[in-house]
């Protein structure tokens, strides 16, 4: 059951990404070869008028298969003789796929269920946020000059914030009556949740359709920026590269989610599984656009090249790279499937 969840997901994650390469192309008249989900030995196909719609035995990835795409190709529709700008919209909209698809998932999450606002629903007493002044109703704008939109921004910054710094305040700017004010706050360590706190919790939005779609889009937005910090943090060695996870440890993750949703509820179950998708789907998108050959970055790096020198790069040379890419990323997917089984088997070590 967990197996066939994940698949589902990212299946659904990777069609939506790939229908954005897919759709640019068929609009812009370049002929598409083939439409695959996964990677490896061709499970089974269906030939279309002009593209081949097929699935391939390893679930993890897909692409989209433009007819020039890594080489010169003499045809009016080869991706290679389409104008540059073309290109650019074909690589850009996988990850804008993956984009609207979380605004879409995280609209009916505000909506029906309710998400967390840049209000303050309740300060606790004798708290370090309390005894600096902030109060109940007031609206956190900024914390540390970053603008906050949604209360994720607030939980993920406080976390980030008490990981890298052991004694510093938090500037907190807040909106109240009209006027903005500005506290600095010293997190204080609570035994009971073993994290370090500032007392405060957000006045819950539900049922409220202006305020679903603003949370769909700022909080998708939020996750963005939430996703590359973390990617950066990883890189400077800040965080640990363990902490990366790959397809073993999503099954584990939408498994457990699923399950603990279940025991609650069906409709629970399937609220966890549509966050984990909204989540998995903003980290794809925002991946896809790293500059790493064989990557939609990659590929968005030598279209922009080609559009300033006026000239395309070397296609020979370019069809190696991404190439080479290809390998180190299934070097890396050997790893990080590793270390999941490692996790799973011997969690915390």
């Amino acid at each position: 059951m967990n197996l066939i969840l994940a698949l589902i997901v990212l299946t659904i994650v990777i069609l939506v990404h790939e229908f954005g390469h897919f759709i640019v192309c068929k609009l812009s008249g370049v002929l598409v070869e083939e439409f695959a989900i996964g990677f490896g030995p061709k499970l089974f196909s269906i030939k279309g008028k002009e593209t081949e719609y097929s699935v391939r035995a390893f679930l993890i990835g897909g692409y989209v298969k433009p007819l020039g795409e890594d080489q010169e190709v003499d045809h009016p529709r080869a991706l290679n003789n389409a104008k540059v700008y073309k290109r650019i919209l074909m690589v850009l909209m996988g990850p804008v796929m993956n984009f609207v698809l979380a605004i879409i998932i995280m609209m009916g999450i505000g909506y029906f269920i309710g998400f967390g606002t840049n209000i303050i629903g309740k300060v606790e007493p004798n708290m370090p946020a309390y005894e600096a002044g902030i109060r109940s109703g007031d609206r956190i704008v900024a914390l540390d000059k970053n603008r906050v939109y949604v209360w994720d921004q607030v939980s993920f910054y406080l976390a980030v914030h008490n990981m890298l710094y052991k004694d510093r305040e938090v500037e907190i700017k807040v909106l109240r009556d009209g006027k903005q004010y500005t506290f600095r706050v010293m997190p204080k360590y609570d035994p009971n949740t073993k994290t370090k706190r500032i007392g405060v919790s957000s006045k819950i939005s539900r049922k409220n359709l202006f305020d679903s779609i603003y949370y769909g889009i700022f909080g998708t937005y939020a996750e963005i920026k939430e996703t590359i910090y973390s990617v950066v943090l990883m890189i400077t060695g800040k965080v640990s590269g363990s902490e990366i996870m790959g397809p073993v440890g999503m099954v584990k993750t939408i498994g457990e989610a699923a399950n603990a949703g279940f025991k609650q509820s069906v409709l629970s179950g399937l609220l966890n599984v549509l966050w984990l998708m909204q989540l998995i789907s903003v980290n794809l998108g925002v991946i896809n656009l790293i500059p790493f050959p064989a990557l939609d970055g990659s590929r968005l790096v030598f279209y922009l090249y080609e559009a300033v020198a006026r000239k395309p790069f070397n296609r020979e040379k370019e069809a190696l790279i991404h190439t080479i890419g290809f390998v180190l990323l299934l070097f890396l997917l050997v790893i990080v499937t590793f270390n999941d089984i490692k996790n799973i088997i011997m969690p915390g070590r």
